[in-house]
């Protein structure tokens, strides 16, 4: 009889096709993984379920009879950053903070903001900072050069595109000029408003202190208080803008933490400055419409060697959020029994089947500790005798992803791709540097978009792509690897702990797609370093790395069964 384990992820779904019968171990056919089409143990997910299954069994030739499934349990991962609304209020001041990497100029200016088009015009007898689209360079230097001579005083200039330094050369290479501005558009024309650019390797101190930011910007003293809040946003930025908006009492209004509720009933803030409760304690939390098994929560790393960039993140007051929710119904069971046609079984625990599924890696026999690190959840397995002992701690890759991507200010998943690969800085067309410090030489020039900017490099060819985010490749690498110590191997001393500790000198298999992230591996040995284990990655039937262990497992278990 064929069948097929299925393992459902919160990122991916794996299948593993087999063929049992009585008294023979299972003959595997076939092991394929794709992306998860829905939330994990929904009726969504049978699509991408079936399809693994129909891709799988044309090239076979063979249907399954079953299909395996794990009793499973949803995680939801999100960012939840509480200073959107401060940043929105900040005592009368309206903050842009541009991304440019490359401006031009040095210092502090102030001037009433206007298009590049109204220079056309008749002076006005105030300074001005023009903003420039996204047109030609030269074209839009000699438009300047010609507002200039006819009287208009330019105080400062706003690009949208990233030609400051080209501008600057032709225009007053003296001149602030903060380029790369996407949201150029929604500027406030009219409005009086402050550039800043730091010299090179700095960070603005004008715009980021707040009375001199107050002074600019022409705050009276009753809203120059309030001006606190756009100086601490704009802490640590080389180039920044701000922008006096209407009056608003110089008050700031921050969105209250959630609150979770414990299973004593007491509750504690959700937020960066308190400890997610031991594995599970919290039972629900406000905004979150589940009843609760776990939920855990991290920061924003801050980088240690670096107050301002650490300022900066603080400010945000982000979270990263993980629940684990329990399950009402038995929706995917249901669709892929009406769809596809066969038995649909439910097997057993995700931990126990990668337990079975991991024992098949070369030289580990019957592994007594297994850590399956995946998408939503790090499960953890102890078992070295008849009773074994497994608990499923919420939060792992995708919550990694959500706060690199905060940290980077991309979507998750160009944060799924930066927590893996390398990353260098283009120094020069033909100059990398990287994460150790070290320079190497391009045999061809870098692309133009990537000069000046953090890169991921793709480990095989020089495939090179910028991130906006205005790091050193050795301080990004110092955040991710923090993110990944403070998620998953902090995940797992909640695991540890809520098993009542491990064994010393024991053999730990790790496997799920986390393990796959040599840097995961290294926290973890780290964090487990007093317990003298050995770590060791999984390979699922000698041949599939660490991945595949539950998809396995459920056909090994269903064959012992049977």
């Amino acid at each position: 009889m064929v069948v097929a384990g299925v393992d459902v992820g919160n990122a991916t779904t794996e299948v593993a096709i087999a063929r049992i019968g009585p008294g023979r171990p299972p003959e595997f056919l076939s092991v394929t993984r794709g992306p998860t089409t829905g939330a994990k143990g929904t009726a969504a997910c049978a699509d991408g379920v079936l399809d693994l299954i129909d891709r799988a069994c044309r090239r076979l030739g063979e249907e399954p009879a079953r299909i395996l499934l794990a009793d499973l349990h949803p995680v939801e991962t999100g960012l939840r950053e509480l200073s959107a609304d401060e940043e929105r209020d900040l005592g009368g001041v309206a903050v842009a903070r541009p991304v440019s990497a490359t401006p031009s100029g040095v210092g502090a200016a102030a001037g009433r903001l206007v298009d590049l088009d109204g220079l056309a015009g008749e002076p006005l007898g105030e300074p001005v900072i023009p903003i420039v689209p996204a047109i030609d360079f030269d074209e839009a230097a000699a438009r300047l050069n010609d507002a200039r001579a006819r009287g208009w005083r330019v105080s400062a200039i706003i690009a949208t595109a990233d030609d400051g330094v080209l501008i600057g050369n032709r225009v007053d290479r003296a001149l602030p000029i903060a380029d790369e501005v996407t949201d150029a558009a929604d500027l406030p024309r009219g409005a009086w408003a402050a550039v800043e650019v730091a010299p090179p390797g700095g960070a603005v101190s004008e715009l980021a202190d707040p009375l001199r930011l107050a002074v600019l910007l022409a705050l009276d003293p009753a809203r120059a208080r309030g001006a606190r809040n756009a100086a601490r946003a704009l802490v640590g930025h080389r180039a920044a803008i701000a922008v006096r908006g209407e009056a608003s009492g110089g008050g700031s209004t921050r969105d209250a933490a959630p609150l979770a509720t414990l299973a004593d009933g007491s509750t504690i803030a959700v937020e960066a400055g308190t400890a997610p409760p031991p594995l599970g304690r919290v039972r629900t939390i406000e905004g979150v419409d589940a009843a609760l098994l776990d939920a855990f929560w991290a920061p924003l790393p801050e980088p240690g060697d670096d107050a301002r960039l650490a300022l900066r993140l603080r400010a945000r007051h982000a979270v990263g959020l993980a629940v684990l929710a329990e399950r009402s119904g038995r929706d995917l069971e249901d669709a892929l029994a009406e769809r596809a046609g066969c038995e649909v079984v439910v097997v057993a625990a995700e931990t126990a089947a990668a337990v079975a599924g991991a024992s098949t890696t070369p030289g580990a026999g019957h592994a007594p500790i297994v850590i399956d690190m995946g998408g939503g959840t790090v499960d953890l397995h102890v078992g070295l005798d008849d009773a074994g002992r497994a608990v499923a701690a919420a939060g792992a890759g995708h919550l990694v992803d959500r706060i690199c991507g905060a940290v980077l200010g991309v979507d998750h998943l160009r944060a799924e791709q930066a927590k893996r690969l390398p990353s260098v800085h283009v120094e020069t067309p033909f100059i990398l540097r990287h994460e150790d410090g070290s320079r190497t030489f391009l045999e061809q020039p870098a692309p133009a978009r990537a000069v000046a900017h953090l890169c991921l490099a793709e480990r095989r060819g020089a495939s090179l792509d910028p991130l906006e985010a205005d790091l050193a490749p050795e301080v990004w690498a110092r955040l991710r690897r923090a993110a990944k110590r403070d998620v998953i191997a902090g995940n797992l001393r909640r695991a540890v702990e809520a098993i009542g500790g491990l064994p010393r000198g024991e053999l730990a298999v790790l496997v799920g797609g986390c393990a796959e992230d040599q840097e995961v591996v290294d926290e973890v040995a780290l964090a487990l370093a007093d317990l003298d284990l050995a770590i060791a990655r999984g390979d699922i039937l000698g041949r599939h790395g660490p991945r595949a262990a539950v998809a396995v497992g459920l056909v090994l278990l269903h064959a012992e069964a049977a």
